[in-house]
């Protein structure tokens, strides 16, 4: 039990921010300000965002008046996909995550998931004014599900979902996850966590809610931010684990 503490402290120690991580995310974070620049300066659609639009809705009127009567099985299962970030769904995953991982005494990797996702949600809203991109109307030849209130840039449902599944893909990677008895389903897993997210970006441009670069810019604002939320979680779990380990000292000494 003890070679295995010292196993995972020394991982979380080796994880601790590097120079290239650092580097990779301060390119990330300098293409989402370029992205944002771009889409501040041009509101409405770019002629690339309005042809992966029409390759992804298909052949249409313009305007389009979409009538949820007349949905094809795509709309159903893109306005299904995208339910799952509505907000009181948006809140009752995490807590179900949160509650699992507490069941395996994940105290840590609880507090951290919930307050990256939550947080998240903070740096979306503060992203969305800043650029202050309005959404797509049927005028432009979008075909829209639903009408939403808000600004377009960056995606919050694509930004929510990479900070949450991302944190918990990670968690995947750790040793007492592929040390595990379950260890045989994390490769299933990882490739249903990373199929949902990108379905997820694809949905949302095929619901006309977002442009291509709302779609691009949260998976680069989720990604940055997911960052961020694991180098927290390492630092705190390689602080837990040194506090455990002196303790263990002075009980034994």
């Amino acid at each position: 039990m003890e070679q295995s503490a010292s196993h995972s402290g020394e991982e979380t120690k080796r994880g601790l921010v590097s120079g290239p991580a650092l580097a990779l995310w301060l390119v990330g974070l300098i293409s989402l300000a370029i992205l944002g620049f771009l889409v501040s300066i041009h509101p409405t659609f770019w002629p690339l965002e309005k042809n992966v639009a029409d390759f992804i809705q298909g052949p249409h009127a313009i305007p389009c008046h979409f009538s949820p009567n007349a949905r094809t099985w795509i709309d159903t299962a893109s306005d299904y996909v995208n339910t799952f970030n509505d907000p009181i769904p948006s809140v009752i995953i995490p807590g179900i995550l949160g509650i699992v991982f507490l069941l395996f005494r994940g105290w840590i990797e609880t507090l951290v998931m919930w307050i990256t996702v939550a947080t998240a949600s903070v740096v979306w809203g503060g992203l969305t004014i800043l650029v202050g991109r309005p959404r797509a109307t049927p005028a432009d030849g979008i075909c829209m599900h639903r009408l939403i209130q808000a600004y377009s840039f960056p995606s919050g449902h694509v930004m929510h979902d990479v900070a949450l599944w991302g944190f918990v893909f990670y968690l995947t990677l750790t040793r007492p996850a592929r040390t595990s008895a379950l260890r045989w389903l994390l490769p299933i897993l990882q490739i249903l966590m990373v199929i949902y997210v990108l379905i997820v970006g694809y949905a949302r441009i095929e619901a006309g809610e977002h442009h291509f670069f709302d779609v691009l810019g949260g998976y680069l604002a989720g990604l940055l931010w997911l960052g961020i939320g694991i180098a927290a979680y390492q630092w705190l779990k390689y602080r837990w684990e040194q506090r455990l380990a002196r303790r263990h000292k002075v009980q034994t000494a």
